[in-house]
C-alpha cells in the first residue's frame, strides 16, 4: 500500500503507548525517517493539522472524523445511506494468515453537523482488511488470503455470517495485499494485487497465479478473473465517465489505463512468454513515489476546474496529487495540474480517497510519522498506534448531505437520480437498481438510455444498471450494437462477454464493428474476440488491427488475444496474412515478426509456417524492416538452440534460396546480417564469408558486430576462436563494446577461450573484469583454470564472491566443489550474519568525510550500473533506485553492504545448468515450455532452449554480491556514497542529502535519556588486576548510565587503565588484556559507543580489537592501532540498524608487532558519552544539534 507502514497494537500496549509517546517527544524531533527530507516533529491534533493544510482558494478542510473514533485506518467506502465504513488495522506488518484484532467500524453523522457522532463496531477478528465495499446484500472485504462476504442477518449493524468467497492471496508481502476493492460500471467487483504478493487462487476448477493484476469478481456468481495483469504496487481503482479503469501505483509510473486481458510493465519479476507489456499514460512525475488511493471526481459541489480529473493521495509527499485526463486513440494520455491539497506535515498520510454525498471529497489519513514498511518489519510494535484521521475538503458553503436511503427509494426515484451532477448519487443509484433487477425497471432504464436530451452520464449509467442486473435483451443489445452514439456501441459489445448468446444477428453486428470508425468499440471487439464461439477469433483481430494503425493500445491487446491463437491456427493466421487487405496493411504486418516467434515457440513447430512468413515478407514492396525483424527472430532461435538438428535442416531447406536472395542484395537490404547470422547456422558459404567480416569490421556499430560473434560461436565456425584471439590483440577497442564481447563468449566450450581471458584478466577494465570472471564460471572446466590461478597465487582469493562461491558449491561437479574446499575451506550458503558488522564498519567510513559526487558517477557506472538504473543511467537487472533502496541512509547502506537481508521473490537469483554443463545465473524473465531466459549481470539477455536446461534452481540470497566493499578503495566507497546519498545528480542543483547522509561530528554524539544501556546489566571481568580495581578505578567506572545521568560507579575520573609508563610487556593477541562485559542471555545491540577521552587512546603504538561473542563464537567488531576512531571516541553501529544478538563483549588491547611492549592503558568515561551498549529505536537522536 505505497510504501504504508501499518501498526500492531493490542488493547494492553495501546495504554503504554501514551505514556512512551510522551517520554520520546523530545528525541522525535530530530529523527528523519525514510523516505522524508525534513524533521517530522511532534504530531498535531486534528485542529492543528489542518490549520497548516494549504488548498486553493475558496476550499476548507474539516475533520469529519479522528482518533479514537478511528484508530489505524485503511480503507473506506460509502453505502447506500452515506454511512462511511472503515477497515481499521493493528496486525501490519504481520505475515501469517489467521484471526486477528484488526475491526470494520460504520460512522456515522446523525445530526447533519458535518461530523461523525455515532460509531458502531461492524466486524472483529480481522488480519490487515485492505480493502471494502458495501453491496448485493452484504460486505466484501479484501483479508488475505480471503475476499470475504460479511452479512448483518438481524438488522444490528454486526456481522453475524461470514462467507469465503475467493481464498489463495498471498502474504509474501504485506504492503502489497489484496486492495481496493471497488465497483465497477459493469457491476463487477474489481480489487488490486501487488508485484511481491504472490498469489494462487483456485476457484472452481480453474488456477489463476498472479502477483500485481487487477482482478474481478462477479457479486451474482461468485465468479473470479483477472482483468488485466501488470504494474508494480497498485492501490487505488477509478472508473471514468466512459467505464474505463484507472489505477494508482508505486515506484514506477504512478497512474495507468487498464484494459481487459491487457499486460502492462512490471516492477519486478518474470513475463508470461511472447507478451508484449504497455506502458503507463504519464511521462510526468510528482513528489516521491509513493501513491495511494485515486478518485475520478465529478460533482457540482466544486468549480469546473477542480471536476472531471482524478485525485490522487500521495504519501511521501503529504498532500493530493491531481492528473487530467486527454484522449489518446482508444487509450488516454494524463497531465499534471497543481496540487489540490498539501498537509505541510510529514505525519499526513493519505491512504484512500472518496466523494462522498454531500459531493466534497473525503481523504482518509492513516496518520504517522512513518511512511515505509522498512520500519514496520524492524520494529513493528515500536510506531504510533493511535493516531487516525477523515477529513473533508469542502468549497465555500456547500451544504451538508442530509438523510437518506436509497434502498427504501422507489425505481423512478433511482432512477432519477441518475441524472445527478454529483457522481456518488449516480453510483449508488445504479449499483441499487443493478441489485434490485426489477423487470418493472428495464423498460424506464431502456428509454433514459436511448433519450438523445439525456446527457451523456445519465445514459451511460442507466446502460450500467442494466448490464449490472444482467438485464440487457438481445433485442435492445443490436439498437445499441448498431446506434450513432460509439459508448453504447462499446458497451454494448463489452456485454457480450458476460452473456452466453447464440443470436446469429448479432453475431454478423460485432463482426461488423470490428471495421467501426470508434476506437473504442473496435479494441472491445478485439477482446471479445476469443471469448466468444460466433466470432472467428483470428480474422475478427486482423480486421481490428487492418483499421487500427498508429493506434497506441489496439496493437497490444490484438497481440495479447491472438498469440495464444497461433499455437493451433497458425494456417488460418499465414493464410489471411497473404491475402487482401492484410497482405498489404502495414498496421498487420507489424506483427510478423513476433508471430514468427510464437510460431517457432509451438509445441509442433512447423518450419513451412516460418518458411511462409518469411516468404511472405520476402514478396512484399516496402516490408524489409519487417522482413529484418523476422530473420532477427529466428536467428535468435537457431543461435539459443531452440532450433536444432532436423529442424534446422528442414529450414534451411525452406529458407535457403530466400536468404540467398536478400544476401545478394547487399548490405543495404535492411535483412542483410540478419540473414547472413541465420544462413551461417548451416554453414552457408556466402554467410561463411559474410559474418566474420562482420565482426573483423571495426567501422561497423558495436550491435552488428556481437551479434555476428553470436552467430559465428553458435554455428561453431572454425575461424571463430582465432577471431576472438585477434580481436583482444587489437588496441583502441570501445571498453562497453569489449564487455559485450566477453559475455557472448560464453557460447563457445573451448578451453582456448578460458586461456585467452585469464591471460588478460588482470588487464581488463574494472567494468569488464566481472563479466570475465562470470563467463569463466559458466563452464567447470573454465572454472576449474581460474580456481587453479588462485590456488597458485597467480590471482587473489578475492577476486570470487561470497555468492559466486555459493552458486559454484551448490551446482558444480564434485571436482570444482573439492577445489572451493581447498582454496576456501567451507563455504556457507545463505546470507552471512557478519555482513551487519561490514554495514557498521562502512557507515563509519561514509559518515567520517565527504566523498566527490561527480568521481562517484564513474564508480557507479563500473560497480552499480551493471544491474541498476539511476537517474536513467544504467542497466534494468535489479530494481530502479532512482525512487527505491535509498530512503535514507541505513537502508541504503544495508542494500549495498547486506543486498540479502530483505529480497524480493522476484529479484532472487536464478541459476540454470545445461546438460552441456554450462552454469548460468541471473533475473528470470522468461519460463516457457520452450525456453529460459535470464537477464545475466550487465543486462544481456541469455536464452536457453528448454531441451538444454538440465536443472534450474532459485537461490535463496540476492543476485547482488556481497562483498562489494574488497573491490573499492575507501576513496572509490566514499565517491560512490557522495553520489548514491545525492536525490538528483549532482550537477542539478537542486540535490538533497537523503536523510541521514552527511558527515557526522563524534564529538555531538550524546546518548539520549531514554536509552537504556545493557552493560549496566552485565557481568564486567578484566584478565588483570589493575583493569579491575586498580589505582585508575574499576572495571564498572567508565559504564554510563543515560536514564539517571550517572556513572554506574561514582568515582573521580571515571576510569580504567594502568599506571603512566607501565609495562606490561610484550602481549601477542592471545595474550591480550582483556575487558569483558558478560549477558546471562543475549542481549541485542545495533549502537556500541566507548571513550577513551584522548585520541592516542589506546597508545599510539598499541594494537585493539573489540569482539563480540555471538552463537558461541568470538567475531571481531573493529580492530586497528593506535587510538580509537573518531578523535578519541570508538562508535559502532548506529540507531534503528539491524541488532546483533551478543553473549559477551569483549576488548582487548595488544602488541602491534613481536617487539613493541604494551605500555599505559588509558581509558576514561565521559558524560553523556561514555561505555555504551544498547538497542536503539531508528527515531532516537544520538546527535547533539
Amino acid at each position: 500500500m505505497a510504501c504504508l507502514l501499518f501498526r500492531i497494537v493490542s488493547f494492553a500496549t495501546l495504554i503504554l503507548t501514551v505514556f512512551s509517546a510522551i517520554e520520546a517527544a523530545e528525541n522525535d524531533q530530530e529523527f528523519v525517517p525514510r523516505r522524508q527530507q525534513g524533521i517530522p516533529g511532534p504530531p498535531l491534533s486534528p485542529a492543528d493539522a489542518i490549520s497548516k493544510m494549504t488548498v486553493p482558494s475558496g476550499f476548507s478542510v474539516e475533520a469529519v472524523a479522528a482518533e479514537p473514533d478511528i484508530v489505524n485506518p485503511v480503507a473506506m467506502t460509502f453505502d447506500e445511506k452515506g454511512r462511511i465504513w472503515v477497515t481499521e488495522s493493528f496486525e501490519y506488518p504481520r505475515l501469517s494468515p489467521g484471526p486477528g484484532r484488526d475491526r470494520i467500524k460504520v460512522l456515522e453523522d446523525t445530526d447533519q453537523d458535518g461530523a461523525i457522532d455515532k460509531v458502531t463496531i461492524f466486524a472483529e477478528g480481522l488480519n490487515i482488511p485492505s480493502g471494502i465495499a458495501v453491496g448485493y446484500g452484504g460486505v466484501w472485504v479484501a483479508n488475505a488470503p480471503d475476499i470475504l462476504f460479511l452479512q448483518d442477518t438481524d438488522g444490528d449493524l454486526k456481522a453475524d455470517k461470514t462467507e469465503v468467497i475467493v481464498t489463495g492471496f498471498g502474504r509474501t508481502d504485506t504492503h502489497e495485499l489484496p486492495n481496493s476493492l471497488t465497483w465497477g460500471p459493469d457491476g463487477y467487483l474489481y480489487g488490486l494485487n501487488g508485484v511481491f504478493n504472490h498469489s494462487h487462487v483456485k476457484h472452481r476448477g480453474q488456477d489463476f497465479v498472479f502477483t500485481c493484476a487487477l482482478f474481478r469478481i462477479d457479486p451474482r456468481t461468485h465468479d473470479f478473473e483477472l482483468f488485466s495483469e501488470g504494474t508494480s504496487n497498485p492501490w487505488g481503482i477509478a472508473f471514468d465517465p466512459n467505464g474505463e479503469a484507472f489505477v494508482s501505483a508505486c515506484v514506477i509510473d504512478h497512474l495507468w489505463h487498464l484494459t481487459e486481458s491487457g499486460y502492462y510493465r512490471r516492477q519486478g519479476g518474470p513475463y508470461p512468454p511472447h507478451t508484449w507489456e504497455l506502458g503507463s499514460i504519464v511521462n510526468h512525475k510528482h513528489q516521491m513515489a509513493a501513491y495511494c488511493g485515486i478518485e475520478y471526481f465529478d460533482s457540482d459541489a466544486y468549480p469546473a476546474e477542480y471536476r472531471d480529473c482524478l485525485y490522487m493521495g500521495n504519501i511521501h509527499g503529504g498532500c493530493v496529487n491531481v492528473d487530467v485526463l486527454q484522449r489518446d486513440g482508444s487509450t488516454y494520455f494524463a497531465k499534471p495540474r497543481p496540487d489540490f491539497l498539501t498537509a505541510n506535515d510529514v505525519w499526513h498520510m493519505p491512504v484512500d480517497q472518496k466523494t462522498g454525498p454531500d459531493g466534497c471529497l473525503y481523504v482518509l489519513d492513516w496518520y504517522d510519522r512513518y511512511h515505509c514498511y522498512q520500519d514496520a518489519r524492524a520494529r513493528p510494535g515500536d510506531v504510533d498506534r493511535l493516531k487516525g484521521r477523515l477529513y473533508r475538503v469542502r468549497y465555500e458553503n456547500t451544504p451538508r448531505a442530509q438523510l437518506f436511503d436509497l434502498n427504501q427509494e422507489t425505481d423512478d426515484q433511482l432512477i432519477a437520480r441518475l441524472a445527478s451532477p454529483n457522481r456518488f448519487f449516480r453510483d449508488q443509484a445504479q449499483r441499487v437498481l443493478s441489485e434490485r433487477a426489477s423487470s418493472a425497471a428495464i423498460p424506464k432504464l431502456e428509454s433514459v438510455v436511448l433519450d438523445e436530451s439525456a446527457a451523456q452520464k445519465t445514459r451511460l449509467h442507466a446502460l450500467w444498471a442494466l448490464i449490472g442486473a444482467r438485464q440487457l435483451s438481445e433485442e435492445f443489445s443490436l439498437k445499441l450494437l448498431s446506434h450513432a452514439n460509439p459508448q453504447l456501441r462499446n458497451w454494448a459489445v463489452r456485454y457480450q462477454g458476460t452473456v452466453a448468446s447464440d443470436q446469429a444477428e448479432i453475431a454478423q453486428k460485432i463482426r461488423e464493428l470490428a471495421h467501426d470508425e470508434s476506437p473504442d468499440v473496435r479494441l472491445q471487439v478485439a477482446i471479445l474476440a476469443p471469448q466468444v464461439d460466433y466470432l472467428p477469433t483470428v480474422p475478427t483481430l486482423l480486421e481490428v488491427l487492418h483499421h487500427s494503425p498508429g493506434d497506441k493500445l489496439i496493437p497490444h491487446i490484438v497481440w495479447q488475444n491472438l498469440h495464444p491463437q497461433l499455437e493451433k491456427e497458425t494456417p488460418q493466421y499465414l493464410a489471411l496474412m497473404q491475402q487482401s487487405p492484410y497482405a498489404q496493411s502495414e498496421a498487420a504486418l507489424s506483427l510478423l515478426p513476433r508471430a514468427a516467434g510464437r510460431i517457432l515457440g509451438t509445441r509442433s513447430l512447423s518450419v513451412e509456417h516460418v518458411a511462409t512468413l518469411v516468404k511472405l515478407l520476402t514478396a512484399q514492396k516496402g516490408q524489409e524492416s519487417q522482413l529484418a525483424a523476422c530473420l532477427q527472430r529466428i536467428a535468435a532461435q537457431t543461435q539459443s538452440r531452440e532450433l536444432t538438428g532436423q529442424r534446422l535442416a528442414q529450414l534451411k531447406s525452406e529458407l535457403a534460396e530466400s536468404l540467398s536472395d536478400v544476401m545478394a542484395a547487399g548490405n543495404k537490404h535492411p535483412g542483410y546480417y540478419h540473414a547472413a547470422n541465420l544462413a551461417i547456422a548451416w554453414n552457408d558459404s556466402k554467410a561463411m564469408q559474410i559474418v566474420p567480416q562482420v565482426f573483423t569490421s571495426t567501422s561497423e556499430p558495436a550491435d552488428r558486430r556481437v551479434a555476428a560473434l553470436d552467430a559465428l560461436l553458435a554455428a561453431g565456425h572454425p575461424q571463430a576462436i582465432t577471431l576472438v584471439t585477434n580481436y583482444f590483440e587489437t588496441s583502441g577497442k570501445d571498453q562497453a563494446e569489449v564487455g559485450r564481447v566477453i559475455q557472448t563468449l560464453g557460447k563457445s566450450d573451448s578451453d582456448v577461450i578460458a586461456t585467452l581471458l585469464l591471460e588478460r584478466l588482470e588487464a581488463l577494465s574494472s567494468e569488464n573484469r566481472p563479466k570475465a570472471i562470470e563467463v569463466l564460471l559458466q563452464r567447470p572446466a573454465w572454472t576449474h583454470l581460474l580456481l587453479s590461478q588462485i590456488e597458485n597465487g597467480k590471482l587473489a582469493k578475492d577476486i570470487l564472491s561470497i555468492n559466486q562461491l555459493q552458486r559454484l558449491v551448490s551446482t558444480s561437479n564434485a571436482n570444482v566443489a573439492q577445489q572451493i574446499a581447498s582454496i576456501y575451506g567451507t563455504i556457507k550458503t545463505g546470507r552471512d550474519p557478519s555482513r551487519t558488522f561490514i554495514v557498521a564498519q562502512m557507515r563509519r567510513l561514509v559518515t567520517s568525510e565527504q566523498g566527490n559526487p561527480h568521481r562517484g558517477i564513474e564508480v557507479y557506472n563500473k560497480l552499480c550500473g551493471q544491474c541498476h538504473k539511476l537517474h536513467g543511467k544504467g542497466q534494468e537487472v535489479g530494481p530502479e533506485i532512482t525512487v527505491n533502496g535509498r530512503g535514507n541512509l541505513e537502508q541504503l547502506l544495508s542494500n549495498v553492504f547486506d543486498p540479502s537481508l530483505v529480497i524480493g521473490k522476484d529479484y532472487q537469483a536464478v541459476t540454470v545448468l545445461t546438460i552441456e554443463g554450462r552454469v548460468l545465473s541471473g533475473l528470470l524473465v522468461e519460463d516457457s515450455p520452450s525456453r529460459v531466459v535470464l537477464k545475466l549481470q550487465g543486462g544481456k539477455l541469455e536464452t536457453i532452449a528448454r531441451d538444454d536446461v538440465d536443472a534450474m534452481k532459485t537461490s535463496d540470497t540476492s543476485l547482488m554480491p556481497e562483498g562489494i566493499e574488497k573491490q573499492l578503495a575507501p576513496e572509490e566507497i566514499l565517491d560512490l556514497f557522495a553520489y548514491l546519498t545525492l536525490t538528483k545528480p549532482p550537477a542539478d542543483p537542486a540535490a538533497e542529502l537523503i536523510s541521514g547522509a552527511g558527515t557526522i561530528d563524534p564529538n555531538s554524539i550524546v546518548l539520549p535519556s531514554t536509552a537504556h544501556n545493557l552493560l549496566v546489566d552485565a557481568k564486567i571481568s578484566t584478565n588483570i588486576p589493575q583493569l579491575d580495581a586498580g589505582k585508575r578505578g574499576e572495571a564498572r567506572d567508565p559504564i554510563f548510565n543515560p536514564k539517571t545521568g550517572k556513572f554506574v560507579r561514582n568515582s573521580q575520573w571515571h576510569e580504567i587503565g594502568v599506571a603512566s609508563r607501565a609495562d606490561l610487556g610484550v602481549l601477542s593477541e592471545e595474550q591480550a588484556v582483556t575487558w569483558t562485559a558478560t549477558w546471562d542471555q543475549p542481549v541485542n545491540v545495533n549502537f556500541l559507543t566507548l571513550s577513551g577521552t584522548y585520541p592516542n587512546q589506546p597508545q599510539p603504538d598499541t594494537a585493539w580489537a573489540v569482539e563480540a561473542k555471538i552463537a558461541g563464537n568470538w567475531q571481531t567488531l573493529e580492530r586497528g592501532q593506535g587510538g580509537w576512531y573518531n578523535s578519541g571516541r570508538f562508535v559502532w553501529g548506529w540507531p534503528g540498524a539491524v541488532s546483533v544478538p551478543i553473549e559477551s563483549l569483549r576488548v582487548k588491547v595488544f602488541s602491534v608487532d613481536e617487539k613493541t611492549p604494551v605500555r599505559s592503558i588509558h581509558f576514561r568515561g565521559e558524560e553523556g558519552f561514555s561505555w555504551f551498549a544498547g538497542n536503539l529505536l531508528p527515531e532516537t537522536s544520538v546527535v547533539r544539534q
